[in-house]
């Protein structure tokens, strides 16, 4: 048996398959229009949020937003229209039946892929770099949130860290808010044949 009703993310994306750039208030009235319901634009405006974040949904990498002097305006990738309905709500879901994978779309439509291309700054994991000003490598590649430092030539102690720069980074791994990335570097000094 078919549902009747649609989740807000598939009235938000009929809205976005008009191939118009509109902003959360159009939106929010073309989705009135079809329920017959006033719905409130903040409801319009978190589902928003999520659809057009390609690291929470697949969708998000084919919908433009764009930042106006009024706000922000949202669209569809043209090519996106060539989806049915259907196809396009599955790129909303993690999993399912009615899951339809940005993998599948790119297969149906390949021109999608340059929107991949271009949004692939948004991607999570090794690939991303989070540092941030408090983030500053130093010369043995440490690096801890607010804390630099390097261990030095382990013969003579020098530039060995401070008790205190110690004491902050096992709180860090206690808490476990600290990522290390080690680079280790031996040399064999004095060996003889």
């Amino acid at each position: 048996m078919k549902r009747k009703t649609k989740t807000s993310s598939e009235l938000i994306i009929d809205a976005l398959r008009t191939g118009e750039e509109l902003k959360l208030s159009e939106i929010t009235e073309l989705i009135s229009q079809y329920t017959g319901k006033e719905i409130k634009i903040q409801n319009v405006s978190s589902t928003m949020a999520k659809l057009s974040d390609s690291e929470k949904t697949e969708i998000g990498y084919l919908i433009n937003r764009h930042k106006t002097k009024q706000g922000y305006t949202y669209k569809l990738a043209d090519e996106a229209l060539e989806l049915t309905p259907e196809q396009t709500y599955g790129l909303v879901r993690k999993v399912g039946k009615d899951r339809y994978t940005l993998k599948d779309a790119i297969e149906q439509v390949p021109s999608l892929n340059k929107y991949v291309q271009a949004n692939g700054a948004k991607k999570t994991g090794p690939e991303k770099s989070r540092k941030t000003d408090k983030q500053a490598p130093n010369a043995k590649g440490v690096h801890t949130p607010g804390i630099a430092f390097t261990i030095g030539d382990l013969q003579t102690g020098e530039d060995v860290a401070t008790g205190e720069q110690l004491s902050q980074i096992l709180a860090q791994l206690k808490s476990g808010s600290l990522n290390i990335n080690l680079n280790v570097n031996i040399r064999f000094i004095g060996f003889v044949e």
